[in-house]
């Protein structure tokens, strides 16, 4: 295995050197998306932290509007997945507003992507329907997940009866099956409706979970049998009206059931198609960590340009001079370029309809695993780099530490994600795209763990139990293995900076340096110069770099600059004495024991 490493590595480094981007930036980015005006328009200019909890989920409806208007989506656009559906959510104004970038995937993913297969299809009465939600003059909302169902959704409790009349009573039978998180309180004054999910009961049989159109509100009162309970804002995020929704005995008209009623032999097979949009998200939601890694390295690295400290000599220097703010902010810049590259590999695979569904799904996970991994530890680490100013929500890192913690559960929770893709690696189900670099370092890791897992669970009398013992608390580490390959991969492929592309690599060994040293592959001596060699050629490119994201337009951060403090300053409330002559301090009684 050693000497595969060192192969690869001459390989590597021949191809490098007759590459001519060593160590430049690529500019993968337009000079001007559809937000880069709007970014600067009062809607995002205001400052949402100091307004209340109402008006700030109203102005998150306005702001997600205002996007998805920006950015003309169509109902071509969300069926076919056409990449300004894609682009959309690595846009940079995504980060601005958790609430509003939630809003928007339900709109234009969950409710409008879901409608619109049908549209196109059996039921060309929805087209309106569909238009009116892209044009934001309805509001749409996703009713699957219940209070007392998450992972085993499939056996929800909400009920679908059909009457004798061709209706459908649709039910929520306890407290603990009302529908859990969307947002279905009146708002705005527009009316709401939702793909609410529910099990189909016909003659009294169970025919299994389907999909219908349910009127909610007419945005001001909720409708007739309709009950939605307002939950508490999440903490650290923008908030937003999650709400805990009922039903009690609603009367639904036939048209109401989205598909058929015929009884199904592979009822599972078919819901998971039914709520497919799930997938789309995975890979729409976790690419939202690229947008993300970019502001917050460019907030970090401003903010360390900016702030000195008085060095041994006595003279001021600025703290990014040291290595210890510039590890974490150049590998968080390195993994926005590479996880651009993966994104762009992934969305070729999951739209490749020549692929199983299943390995579709499969690539989505992997790179919703790794994105996510990645933006949160950056997130925390530059936060932390921030000192007290990064506890600060008008500096972003924490909001946005929150909001991504969000989408990790959302459209498909990681670990779950994780458990279900290698458990079905192991049984030989299907297998995802290969590496193109086989013989590379992340490569062999991926594949040793895997090796390592059938080792294990075949030495248990009971596969089952041996998977539940030994490989699931390890499936996440697998499948981030997975992504890193991939994202390296990638990254390679389409000639990202090699200074890049090394700090990645380096990065994702750092993430299990133990199995390098046991295979003898890397000391870690030898990943400490690696990581060093990295950061040497990457740091003198940190500006050129941070213009080559083009995500200044988008920041509003004060401690990025000493004119943005200034300007913030002046905005906060003052508490100060009346004005005097002479400024007197008042005696202070000494305290008595």
């Amino acid at each position: 295995m050693q000497w595969a490493v060192t192969i690869w590595y001459i390989k590597n480094e021949s191809r490098r050197k007759q590459s001519n981007i060593l160590c430049s930036p690529i500019l993968t980015h337009s000079t001007m998306t559809p937000t880069s005006r709007l970014c600067q328009s009062n809607i995002f200019k205001k400052h949402s932290e100091l307004l209340s909890r109402d008006a700030r989920v109203i102005l998150s409806y306005e702001r997600a509007r205002a996007v998805g208007l920006a950015y003309g989506i169509t109902l071509h656009d969300t069926l076919d997945l056409t990449q300004k559906f894609w682009d959309m959510h690595i846009d940079p104004i995504m980060v601005l507003d958790g609430a509003a970038s939630t809003l928007l995937t339900i709109q234009y993913n969950l409710v409008a992507g879901t409608l619109a297969q049908y549209a196109a299809t059996t039921r060309p009465d929805l087209v309106s329907l569909v238009e009116d939600i892209l044009r934001w003059d309805v509001i749409g909302q996703f009713c699957l997940t219940e209070l007392g169902r998450g992972l085993d959704i499939f056996r929800m409790k909400t009920s679908a009866t059909l009457l004798p009349t061709g209706e459908f009573d649709l039910h929520t039978p306890l407290p603990s099956d009302a529908k859990f998180m969307p947002p279905t309180v009146p708002v705005k004054g527009l009316p709401c409706v939702a793909i609410v999910f529910a099990q189909l009961y016909v003659n009294g049989e169970c025919r299994g979970p389907r999909p219908f159109l349910v009127s909610m509100n007419d945005g001001y009162h909720m409708c007739n049998g309709v009950t939605s309970k307002l939950l508490p804002p999440r903490g650290g995020s923008t908030p937003i009206n999650h709400a805990l929704t009922s039903f009690n005995h609603v009367r639904l008209p036939p048209s109401a059931l989205l598909g058929d009623l015929d009884k199904s032999n592979r009822m599972h097979r078919d819901f998971m198609h039914s709520i497919w949009r799930v997938a789309v998200g995975s890979l729409a939601l976790g690419s939202i960590a690229i947008p993300d890694l970019q502001m917050a390295s460019y907030i970090a690295a401003r903010y360390f340009q900016r702030r000195h400290v008085t060095d041994v000599h006595g003279n001021p220097v600025p703290i990014i001079s040291y290595r210890t703010q510039q590890l974490p902010l150049l590998h968080a810049i390195a993994q926005a370029f590479v996880l651009r590259a993966l994104y762009k590999m992934a969305i070729k695979q999951f739209m490749d309809k020549n692929l199983d569904v299943r390995v579709r799904h499969g690539v989505a996970a992997c790179c919703k695993a790794v994105m996510v991994q990645h933006a949160q530890f950056a997130n925390f680490a530059l936060s932390e780099r921030l000192g007290a100013q990064g506890l600060f929500e008008y500096n972003w890192l924490s909001k946005i530490y929150s909001e991504m913690r969000g989408v990790s559960i959302a459209e498909g929770d990681i670990l779950a994600l994780s458990m279900r893709l290698v458990a079905d690696t192991l049984a030989q189900a299907y297998t995802l795209p290969l590496s193109t670099h086989p013989d590379g370092p992340l490569a062999l890791h991926e594949t040793s763990l895997f090796v390592e897992a059938i080792e294990m669970v075949s030495s248990q009398s009971d596969f089952t139990q041996g998977f539940m013992q030994y490989v699931q608390p390890r499936c996440q580490l697998m499948v981030e293995s997975m992504g890193h390959r991939m994202a390296h991969d990638a990254a390679v492929d389409q000639g990202v900076s090699r200074c890049l592309v090394d700090l990645y690599l380096v990065n994702a060994i750092k993430t299990d340096s133990a199995w390098y040293v046991e295979r003898n592959i890397f000391t870690r001596q030898t990943i400490m110069r690696m990581e060093d060699a990295a950061l040497s050629a990457a740091l003198p490119l940190l500006d050129e770099l941070l213009a080559a994201m083009e995500i200044e337009p988008y920041i509003s951060s004060p401690i990025i600059s000493d004119e943005h403090w200034e300007k913030f300053s002046k905005t906060l409330p003052v508490y100060s004495s009346p004005q005097a002559e002479v400024s007197v301090q008042p005696t202070l009684m000494p305290a008595r024991l």
